[in-house]
């Protein structure tokens, strides 16, 4: 044995005798490490958006009014530019799931809060947006600072004072003044510039104030009607059996599609980061003494300055990898599965053409996930005609919303953020159930602003809006010029217009 291969053994049986030490080490400090790593991502994130928003500041000062949606006003494109830059590093401290740094986020991108506030179950701009002390907000709410009508963009500051309660799925529109000790009904919706008093609740849409009601007398009837009922509802049992049937789409061709659409993905710019990983960056970067003189190199700075772009570029054609595969899929199960109609989920030649319709509706999930939660948000719109399943129009935003196939959007459209458009709606009970599978055409110049749901056979006409809190019913058609709200949406009149968006909205 020669002398230099002792110190090898000697490695060797350190490694052997301590590997439990070490292993037991690497499963406790590994996913802590992790953590701070994601942390760190987050942090980093947000001190980066807000040099950018320092900037942007810089260049055009945030201001409230009443906009014109248009590239030709400053206000508007700016504010949208605003908005961009803090969809990421908010929607990365959303995923954590630890309010603290959800909160130091919004703090840091322009929100005034307390962190004793709770604002983790819901939806907060970020501008404009000032909140007092202990305000809770319920799961599914929102409080904004901006709305989008028809051609216009309305800004206004939000101010919230203490002890607040927000309760669930209601929303707090611009220009709202909230006083201490006040609360917010569920499905409820201030007006624009509303001012709710103190010590009161306040529900509906406007809010109005909740009169005191009439004390239950007998809280036993009470009781009774709920927990102690009589009457047994009887149901037929052949409807309640399970009917088994072979799917015409295997599952196990839903694993294999979905494995080869999210790791394949990887596969491609995976194996370009570890070239550029381990071929420059170690050699020239990490394996090398720092010194100031470095700075001077001029190859040294080239790939220190080029490698965020490297990484961008993997990213993106990451992106292009999901939406490639998934066009590859979707033709065949768009070639296969139904036309628009309504089919009777009970017959086998219906049955078989659904499947497809599920499984188209199983591959359209992913890439717009992986899109629209992208730093890159806006490519959803190209990568929708990629796979040539929706035409959305030039100028078309999509903020954070649901929707489906076959569901086309025309020119300088908005679709507000928790939005859901279906194409599908299953009509009766279990065992007697038909599938209503029909797409929707939406016109130029149209919104959705917040919270709204549209079902299958819309159709909506140029220029309308649908307000917050509205919602269409099946093949509604939607004139234009309009602006609708309520459920079954309807087209206000323009008395209630004014009471809820207010006289500025049209220059009084």
């Amino acid at each position: 044995m020669t002398l230099s291969a002792q110190p090898s053994i000697l490695w060797l049986w350190f490694f052997w005798q301590f590997f439990p030490i070490l292993n037991l080490i690497f499963y406790i400090f590994f996913p802590f490490a992790l953590f701070i790593g994601i942390i760190l991502l987050i942090l980093s994130s947000g001190i980066v958006a807000k040099i950018f928003l320092i900037f942007i500041n810089v260049l055009h000062k945030p201001k409230e009014g009443v906009f014109l949606r248009s590239k030709s006003d400053k206000d508007y494109c700016y504010w949208s530019l605003r908005a961009i830059v803090r969809k990421w590093p908010t929607w990365l401290a959303r995923q954590l799931s630890l309010p603290l740094f959800e909160l130091i986020i919004l703090k840091m991108l322009g929100v005034k809060s307390s962190f004793s506030n709770s604002l983790n179950e819901g939806w907060t701009d970020c501008e404009f947006i000032e909140l007092g002390k202990n305000v809770k907000i319920g799961q599914g709410s929102f409080i904004v600072s901006n709305l989008i009508i028809q051609d216009k963009l309305i800004l206004k500051k939000v101010k919230i004072k203490d002890n607040v309660i927000i309760s669930a799925h209601s929303i707090v529109l611009p220009g709202t003044i909230i006083e201490s000790n006040t609360i917010l009904d569920v499905l409820s919706a201030t007006a624009v510039n509303q001012k709710l008093d103190g010590n009161t609740i306040y529900r509906g849409y406007p809010a109005r104030k909740v009169e005191g009601g009439d004390l239950l007398k007998d809280e036993s009837k009470f009781k009774a009607s709920i927990f102690e009922r009589n009457a047994v509802e009887e149901y037929d049992e052949e409807n309640l059996r399970t009917h088994t049937k072979e799917l015409s789409v295997p599952f196990h061709f839903y694993i294999i599609c979905g494995w080869l659409i999210i790791g394949g993905s990887f596969m491609l710019p995976g194996f370009l980061f570890f070239i550029f990983l381990f071929g420059l960056l170690i050699p020239n970067l990490f394996s090398i003494t720092f010194s100031f003189s470095q700075l001077l190199d001029l190859k040294f700075m080239a790939l220190l300055l080029s490698t965020p772009l490297i990484f961008i570029c993997i990213y993106l054609l990451h992106l292009f990898c999901v939406a490639l595969f998934t066009r590859w899929f979707y033709r065949i199960a768009d070639e296969r599965g139904p036309n628009q109609g309504v089919f009777d989920r009970n017959l086998d030649e219906s049955s078989t053409t659904l499947d497809y319709y599920h499984f188209l509706s199983f591959l359209f999930k992913y890439p717009i996930f992986v899109f629209s939660r992208s730093p890159f948000p806006w490519l959803l719109n190209w990568e929708l005609r990629f796979l040539n399943s929706n035409k959305v129009g030039r100028g078309t935003v999509l903020e954070e919303t649901f929707f489906h196939s076959h569901i086309n959007f025309g020119d300088n459209c908005y679709i507000g953020t928790a939005t859901h458009i279906s194409n599908h709606l299953v009509d009766g009970v279990y065992g007697e159930e038909n599938l209503t599978f029909f797409g929707a055409d939406i016109s130029n110049n149209c919104v959705f602003s917040l919270s709204n749901g549209a079902m299958p056979g819309l159709q909506m006409n140029h220029n309308s809006t649908i307000l917050p809190l509205c919602a269409t019913v099946k093949y509604d058609k939607l004139g234009k010029n309009g602006i609708f709200g309520k459920f079954p949406a309807k087209k206000l009149t323009m008395e209630e217009i004014k009471k809820l968006i207010g006289d500025e909205f049209y220059g009084e």
